[in-house]
């Protein structure tokens, strides 16, 4: 096997498309229309009435009215009794936030997490609870390990708490759900180049047509990019087609494709010295310079058919297929740095390569009925999911990896002999779980009055998992979970501007949720999760303005946590509760002058448990109860906000905001606290516009995300310069 030493060019093919796209935007600029002809009091009334179209498209758009996350079907927000963030296109592309994890830094409540286990792609804490296996693509599961990006994204909404009734397994601190651009019947294309410090550079297209009853749309992105980080790069491409086609009146048939490939390189950042990371520039790698890999293929296809039977009865039937596999190798710190004594300042390191493939069919079909109940207004919604999911999993770790000085570090090349290149010889893992979900839910939507709606409903879930392990028998299981997963709310809206709320969700946690488990754990009972909410949604200024509010307690009432009396096994006598508040503003404040901004407190803590580690400072024994869970600040924010000086001009920018957190399960490790101030300023005209976005303006040196010996810097302070085109 031979690594690569730069990054590959193999996919020169979606890069052709750049000289494409910019003779296609020449052909778009060319194709203005040309006012030399005409005088001056006609020119500047037809400015005018460009200005007035101009201004009306600026309309809200950071704020968002529906969801489709908090219900089976699409919603006002101000009648979903929970907590629901929506990250709009036009705030995703005024930030350049090309990743997902960009985009969700807009969302309070929510933090970047390391990835445990050396997990790969977006990993997410939402209310201190992992969101890992929480993520969907138009409602359906999406749970694999790939960075996300939002090229073919049209929105994001994060549905916080307890929500198994909508979801099934897991949605502890909630669920993240993407929207996917889909056919509108219109005819434009739209496409961007991006270029920017580090080598970055970025190009993406977005066409649609229709012709008859067959709407058509296509987005495609090529990203290719180096890093402040030393040796690291990344190289993606994607494509989404999506399909519409009207059958007749009352049926229509979508498809959509997500095919994405990436080509990049495992980090983790710099060692933990003392608690804190090292005091090192940023830049600094402690891995091997010609030993770098981290490869997603990713396929997705969904289908969808909607019916209506009636005005007041239909349904949708959604399959969806994926397929993800991922091969990297790892570059992880082995426990503490030397603090003194024989290889002193120094940390240990270790190098594994890992493969794994999932495949995911899964099978959604959901039932409206809007019909009165003894006389008032009432929404039935009911159906089913079924789902298969199979993953496999290799492992093979090199040996003779050596230690490295944390200060001054110096980097070799391959790890010779031991150096894990294939998986002949000798593995670590090699295992293959399959599961299995079967559900059937119910849920209404009761009206009152106008001003009292009740929400309530309950979900059945029976998920059912089998895991091979090849090396050795003893670890295989065959463990199967049931479970009621209900949800209740009231709705208060005393006039049409204001709604207030009450709600409870439950959800719950089987063993094998994450598709690996030791077989003496495997027929543990699922950890239980309550979440009571109390929250106000309120339309400003003629609903250009929305706040919104929530107090809430998410609480897991029987965590897992080793045996009292035998530490090879689990029992569920732990406990763990987050205690918070949150606060939102999305919209228009004043005319030209756009906002959107978070903020979240959250007092999260291990209550109950009987797990221990040793302090990477102290060196002593500590307890998890009583600790801060991982990863969660105590604050947290982001305010955005842009103002058009003119129709033309645009400027603004935010401050991202998180007070320190601890990286490790006895709160010795510590990422301190952060602001990072980022800014924009635009230039539109009716075909093209010209965007400069700077990161980090005041070179804060910051940590993104953590482990316990190890802690991920966030980027230094740099720029992009991105010119769009649409027609």
């Amino acid at each position: 096997m031979s690594f690569k030493t730069q990054k590959s060019k193999s996919k020169w093919h979606l890069g052709t498309l750049i000289p494409l796209g910019a003779a296609l935007g020449g052909v778009v600029f060319a194709a203005e229309p040309n006012n030399e002809s005409v005088n001056e009091d006609e020119d500047i009334v037809l400015h005018d009435v460009k200005v007035k179209a101009a201004r009306d498209k600026k309309i809200n758009r950071f704020k968002a009215d529906k969801s489709s996350t908090g219900s089976k079907i699409e919603q006002d927000l101000r009648d979903i009794p929970q907590s629901v963030s929506v990250v709009k296109e036009e705030l995703i592309e005024s930030q350049n936030a090309f990743n997902l994890t960009d985009a969700l830094r807009n969302v309070s409540g929510l933090t970047i997490a390391a990835g445990e286990g050396g997990r790969t792609g977006d990993s997410i804490t939402l209310r201190g609870f992992s969101a890992n296996s929480d993520q969907y693509v138009d409602g359906v599961k999406d749970n694999g390990q790939y960075i996300r990006d939002t090229f073919f994204i049209e929105k994001v909404e994060v549905l916080k708490g307890a929500s198994s009734i909508l979801f099934g397994r897991g949605a502890t601190g909630g669920v993240i759900n993407q929207i996917a651009k889909k056919p509108t019947g219109n005819t434009n294309i739209r496409g961007s180049f991006t270029y920017g410090l580090y080598d970055f550079k970025r190009t993406t297209i977005d066409a649609e047509s229709s012709y008859q009853d067959l709407a058509a749309r296509l987005t495609v992105m090529y990203q290719d990019a180096d890093s402040f980080r030393d040796y690291n790069y990344s190289n993606r491409w994607g494509i989404a087609p999506s399909f519409n086609y009207i059958i007749d009146a009352d049926t229509d048939l979508t498809l959509n494709l997500l095919h994405q490939q990436e080509e990049g390189a495992f980090d983790y950042g710099v060692p933990m010295w003392n608690g804190r990371p090292a005091d090192v520039p940023i830049n600094t790698y402690y891995g091997f310079y010609d030993n770098r890999m981290m490869d997603t293929d990713v396929n997705i296809l969904t289908v969808a058919l909607n019916h209506r039977f009636s005005d007041n009865f239909s349904v949708k039937n959604t399959v969806r297929y994926g397929d993800y596999e991922r091969k990297y190798l790892t570059h992880l710190f082995s426990g503490n740095p030397n603090y003194s004594g024989t290889d002193v300042g120094t940390i240990a390191r270790s190098q594994a390569l890992r493969h794994s493939t999932q495949e995911n069919v899964y099978n959604q079909t959901d039932f409206v009925m809007i019909k009165p109940l003894f006389g008032f207004n009432n929404t039935l919604m009911f159906g089913s999911e079924f789902g298969w999911e199979d993953y496999t999993y290799k492992n093979k770790n090199s040996t003779g990896v050596s230690r490295v000085s944390v200060f001054d570090p110096v980097l070799t090349g391959s790890v010779g002999a031991g150096l894990a290149s294939d998986f002949s010889g000798t593995l670590n893992t090699n295992r293959l779980t399959h599961a299995q979900t079967y559900a059937g839910y119910l849920m209404d939507e009761f009206e009152i009055n106008p001003q009292w709606k009740l929400v309530g409903g309950t979900r059945y879930d029976v998920f059912d998992a089998q895991q091979e392990d090849l090396l050795n028998s003893a670890n295989s299981f065959d463990a199967s979970v049931s479970q009621f997963s209900p949800r209740g709310g009231i709705v208060w809206q005393p006039i049409d501007w204001q709604s207030y709320y009450f709600s409870y969700g439950k959800s719950f946690n089987p063993s094998a949720e994450s598709l690996s488990l030791s077989a003496d754990n495997a027929n543990l009972p699922p950890e239980q999760n309550n979440n009571f909410e109390i929250g106000a949604k309120l339309d400003l200024f003629d609903g250009k303005l929305s706040a919104t509010a929530a107090l809430f307690r998410l609480e897991k009432t029987n965590a897992r946590t080793t045996s009292a009396t035998d530490p090879n096994l689990l029992e569920l006598s732990g406990e763990q509760r987050t205690d918070g508040f949150e606060l939102g503003l999305a919209g228009e404040i004043m005319p030209k002058w756009d906002i959107s901004a978070t903020y979240a407190y959250l007092d999260a803590k291990v209550v109950s448990s009987n797990n221990s580690a040793v302090g990477s400072v102290s060196g002593q024994t500590k307890s998890y109860q009583g600790m801060r869970m991982v990863n969660v600040p105590e604050h947290s924010g982001v305010i955005w906000s842009t103002y058009h000086l003119t129709d033309n001009w645009e400027f603004g920018g935010g401050v991202y905001y998180a007070s320190d957190r601890y990286a490790d399960s006895v709160n010795e490790a510590v990422l301190p606290g952060y602001a990072r101030l980022d800014a924009v300023l635009a230039y539109h005209q009716k075909y093209y516009d010209v965007q400069l976005n700077v990161f980090n303006l005041t070179d804060t040196v910051y940590y993104e995300s953590g482990r316990t010996n190890s802690a991920l810097p966030g980027t230094p302070v740099t720029g992009q310069l991105t010119v769009n085109f649409k027609y």
